[in-house]
């Protein structure tokens, strides 16, 4: 990591105890900008505080930006879904 100390200030695990709408991650496990690890600790954080509000979809082959039409669909669905529930 070349800025160490912009990217901790950037880390939403640091605003998940603020989390009070609906959260949906999507996450690619081959991500080589975002790494997974990433996505796995903030899932920890928002088990500890206890949050009910949020989901998290992987997708075992992507990387960073999704390739596969499957991913696609899936995500968007997902959105859809976030949005008829909570909009």
């Amino acid at each position: 990591m070349l800025d160490s100390l912009a990217y901790q200030r950037s880390s939403p695990i640091h605003f998940a105890e603020g989390l009070q709408g609906h959260l949906l991650m999507c996450h690619g496990v081959l991500d080589d900008n975002v790494q997974f690890q990433d996505i796995v600790r903030l899932t920890q954080r928002l088990i500890e505080l206890r949050k009910e509000n949020w989901e998290l979809a992987i997708y075992p082959l992507e990387p960073h930006g999704f390739r596969e039409p499957s991913s696609w669909a899936d995500e968007y669905k997902r959105i859809l879904k976030l949005f008829e529930e909570n909009l």
